[in-house]
């Protein structure tokens, strides 16, 4: 969040919190998390950490009020009386509470509220408030407390846990920090030094102080601003000249910006549960020790501005020669600590040289030997050649010993050198390194990737070289470097290709198992190799330096300087007799302890520390794991929380449920992200892979499901087949219904058919039948008269009449059947020209109003029929029984049919009884069939109104 670091807290799983001026950051080794008042944090500067159970951490910030981070979600805690101290400092005690030391006092934590301990027995006028930090030792609170916070520094107060009362006290103490190193002891860290608490006198009474003794090896000078002992029983003190650590027995090693520190000032030490360092400042950050085997001592901490060039340990040595070809001075460090120097100030020196020894001194500049001779007297030294190869146009800069002390080299051909003889063999081309086994076999691999085995046989004077086989196309780039590990495996080193390991039956290659980048390798680039005691390879490359072990056949890699922040290329690795190792790169020195300090048996435990669905505004995955189908786009964020070369870790994931079998290629990704997954239940299997072999694997796993969308239910699909099964029963039912009912349509159209026959024939018969019944009669009459001789005249108009009758029957039988007057316009005009044709033979005036248009919408044979009867029959009313000279007709259309027949005759009167016996109730009964409605009304003579709906 913020360079500006205070203090550092490490919960339970390994997850590091930082406390900065700007929030908080949460660190698993692959990733920062952060928080700061825009995500809900109450103040931007946070006190204090404690974890209160599985994975629920308080954050105790510059405020009054406690917050806590549960499954990485942020929340208030809210006491019972609703009351939060400011708390700095949150002690858990030996009696099982927790302290709370804050600017109100001190309190302590119990049933769920903060209660404030009363202090009694200070000096008047002195306030105990504004506690800053304290430590228990031996049941008892050694506090310091600044009730005016001037940064004048804090004084000292003493509480008992067990008699809860004041014991002792010490104001005007000037202390920034306390430190219980051992024991009961108690060390005060002042403005003027180190002090430790003597004894307390009674309650109440001050304390005594008194220095340090010489015996605790501190120095005197240290004014320390933070003080803290590790598991190792060291102590770390921070100073503004930097960080020292005194060890037990009183070894005091600096930690500076001259190795690796940002900056001499630091606001806190912490160990944590790998035993790395971190330190915390207000400048830059954080700084964190990984790796303390390792010590940086760059160049520029070497005096008078001299700087090796070169190292070099003798086989069986403790002695180490550093080189300096710059200024012409040998360096000899001796296992006692003592230093010998030599120079040379001779103007004819060689430039470019390398210092080797072996059973003697040899300094190698390009295509000449020399001697190495030493004066002990006035610490000079001088050169004699001892072997010039002026035909070879490549330096002497690869060397090894064989058995019995002798110097090996190689340019473009082998050099042997013993005391008194030189032995050489052909190359083929350049090599850069050569390698003797535990077999005194000499093996090189030239750049045109080839690779030699040479025997050195007996020694001195008789000592040969001899081929004993090459290999061709042995790697698939061309080859740097090269050793022999104690199993007789040959480690070769390539230019692009990394690291192969070549193991043998005698000189038969049997396999060859290849390491790179992805394995863990810093870069694929080996310079050089080397094979320690304990049969590790370390591989020196631009980037920085590995340690390969082969465990069953896979690699193990160990970035050592990388893993410290180093990244300068490593150019060469020497081994003393002890195990110390020296390394020699571009920025300085390096030397590497091979003793491990102990891991605490912690081990790494792999989590899925955050879920999220990417689609809906990064919210989290509830808690049962059922997801709605269309969060469907999820996002896992893996931890597996180590500070050892924490970039040697490597992700991998198996997502059980969506058809694949294998596992993810292993990655430094620690994100897993998913998109469109379809619905169904799905376990994703994790596993953190440590590719420095220090942790085994670690997995774990999370159930989830994605539910299926509504329409894909159990439910939703029995209730689409019943639906279905009920639409398929109603469309049965539907279809058969219809067919029932085509048939009963065509039932009662031929029902309709036999009707109207039967009218057809009972009209025919009772009108024309009538007819032709009468004019029979009155044509036998006729006959009868005729024979009589009497007149007929009378006869023969009535079968006039009665001809004229039954052809209008006829007619109006013929215009009823015939289906172009099937609209409402045929009816109305039909029974119109009837109207007014009829009342004009019988001398009454007709006056018919209609609507200017008349719709040509289809009416049945039925409904014409009812109505043209029903009409005809009121007509006839009218000249049999009204008297009428004047009828009004009157027609309107809309939904229904309106026919309204006024007269101006003498009404209904006497009549009504036998108008109603027959004729009347015939005209109901026919407008009745239709649905319609009929009413007559009397006034100023005879109204018939008529209703009939189009569509009934």
């Amino acid at each position: 969040m913020n360079n500006r670091a205070r203090l550092l807290f490490q919960d339970s799983k390994g997850k590091l919190y930082i406390s900065t001026y700007d929030g908080i950051s949460i660190y698993d080794g692959t990733r920062f998390t952060n928080y700061n008042k825009k995500n809900g944090l109450a103040s931007y500067m946070v006190n204090d950490f404690a974890e209160m159970g599985d994975d629920s951490i308080w954050i105790l910030p510059n405020a009054n009020k406690i917050q806590c981070l549960v499954k990485g979600r942020l929340r208030d805690f809210i006491p019972a009386d609703k009351f939060s101290p400011l708390v700095n400092q949150f002690i858990k005690c030996s009696d099982g509470f927790y302290y709370a030391l804050a600017d109100e006092g001190l309190f302590r934590l119990e049933d769920n509220r903060f209660v404030k301990i009363p202090i009694n027995g200070l000096p008047q006028g002195v306030v105990p408030k504004t506690f800053l930090t304290g430590v228990e030792v031996e049941k008892k609170l050694f506090l310091l407390f600044n009730p005016d916070y001037r940064g004048n520094g804090e004084n000292l107060l003493v509480y008992d846990l067990t008699q809860k009362q004041l014991l002792g006290y010490n104001h005007d103490l000037h202390a920034s920090c306390l430190l219980n190193p051992w024991g009961n002891e108690l060390w005060i860290a002042t403005a003027t030094g180190l002090f430790r608490m003597e004894k307390l006198g009674k309650p109440g009474e001050p304390v005594t102080l008194e220095p340090l003794p010489d015996s605790y090896h501190i120095p005197k000078d240290l004014v320390v601003s933070v003080m803290y002992k590790d598991r190792q029983s060291n102590l770390w003190m921070a100073t503004g000249k930097g960080v020292c650590r005194i060890k037990k027995g009183g070894e005091i090693t600096w930690f500076t910006t001259q190795n690796g520190l940002t900056t001499n000032f630091q606001t806190s030490i912490f160990q944590d549960r790998e035993n790395n360092i971190w330190f915390t400042n207000d400048q830059t950050g954080l700084s964190k020790l990984s790796n303390q085997q390792l010590a940086f001592y760059p160049y520029a901490v070497f005096k008078d501005g001299y700087a090796p060039t070169g190292i070099f340990i003798g086989r069986g040595s403790d002695s180490v020669w550093l080189y300096d070809g710059n200024h012409h001075r040998v360096s000899l460090q001796l296992p006692n600590g003592q230093t010998k120097e030599f120079t040379n100030n001779e103007p004819q020196h060689p430039p470019f040289s390398k210092f080797v020894a072996g059973n003697e001194r040899y300094l190698l500049s390009g295509n000449k030997i020399y001697r190495w001779i030493a004066n002990q007297k006035n610490n000079h030294y001088s050169l004699s050649i001892k072997y010039d190869d002026s035909p070879s146009i490549f330096g002497y800069f690869t060397t090894a010993t064989d058995k019995d002390g002798n110097i090996v080299t190689a340019s473009n051909k082998l050099v042997l050198l013993t005391k008194d003889k030189v032995v050489t063999q052909p190359l083929d081309y350049m090599v850069d390194q050569i390698t003797i086994d535990k077999n005194n076999r000499v093996w090189t691999a030239s750049r045109s990737n080839r690779l030699f085995c040479f025997q050195i046989s007996d020694s001195d004077n008789h000592a040969t070289l001899s081929l004993q086989r090459k290999f061709d196309s042995i790697v698939k780039s061309s080859p740097r470097s090269i050793t022999a590990d104690k199993d007789g495996n040959i480690w070769i080193g390539t230019r692009d290709e990394g690291l192969f390991c070549l193991q043998f039956n005698g000189l038969t290659i049997r396999s060859m198992l290849q390491a790179t980048t992805i394995d863990g390798l810093s870069e694929n680039f080996v310079n050089y190799l080397f094979c320690d005691k304990d049969n590790n390879i370390w591989a020196c490359t631009p980037s920085g330096l590995d340690k390969v072990r082969l465990v069953n056949n896979r690699f193990v890699v160990e970035n050592v300087t990388r893993s410290s922040n180093l990244y300068s290329p490593i150019y060469e690795i020497q081994q003393t007799l002890s195990g110390m190792l020296w390394i020699f790169s571009s920025a300085g020195i390096i030397t590497y302890s091979p003793v491990r300090m102990p891991m605490n048996n912690w081990k790494p435990q792999l989590s899925f520390s955050n879920s999220v669905i990417s689609k809906s505004g990064q919210a989290a995955i509830p808690s049962n794991g059922e997801l709605r189908y269309f969060e469907n786009n999820l996002v896992f964020q893996l931890s597996a929380p180590t500070y050892i070369d924490e970039k040697q870790t490597r992700f991998s994931y198996l997502l059980e449920g969506s058809g694949h079998k294998s596992w993810s290629e292993p990655s430094t990704d620690a994100s897993i992200n998913f998109v469109n997954l379809p619905p169904g239940t799905y376990t994703l299997r994790a596993k953190a892979i440590f590719l420095h072999g220090l942790y085994p694997t670690a997995e774990s796993s999370y159930t989830f499901a994605i539910l299926p969308p509504w329409w894909q239910t159990w439910w939703f699909k029995l209730l689409s087949g019943m639906s279905l099964l009920a639409l398929v029963l109603l469309g049965l039912r539907y279809y058969i219904n219809r067919k029932l009912e085509l048939q009963r349509v065509v039932l009662e159209k031929r029902r309709a058919i036999e009707k109207e026959r039967t009218r057809i024939a009972t009209d025919m018969h009772d009108d024309l039948g009538a007819g032709l019944s009468q004019i029979k009669f009155l044509s036998e009459a006729i006959g009868m008269k005729k024979q009589q001789h009497l007149p007929i005249e009378e006869e023969i108009s009535s079968i006039r009449v009665f001809s004229v009758e039954m052809i209008d029957k006829m007619g109006e039988i013929v215009w009823a059947l015939n289906e172009k007057n099937d609209t409402i316009s045929d009816l109305l005009s039909y029974t119109r020209s009837y109207a007014a044709e009829y009342l004009q033979q019988n001398g009454i005036l007709c006056h018919v109003e209609e609507p200017d248009v008349i719709p040509q919408d289809y009416v049945s044979s039925e409904f014409r029929r009812n109505i043209y009867l029903t009409v005809k029959e009121i007509l006839h009313n009218v000249v049999k029984h009204a008297q009428a000279t004047e009828v009004f007709i009157n027609i309107a259309i809309s939904d229904s049919l309106s026919i309204q027949i006024r007269d101006n005759g003498i009404g209904i009167g006497n009549a009504r009884n036998n108008l109603f016996g027959n004729g009347l109730m015939n005209m109901n009964n026919r407008i009745q069939e239709l649905n319609g409605h009929f009413e007559i009304i009397e006034n100023n003579g005879t109204q018939v109104n008529m209703l009939v709906p189009l569509n009934p």
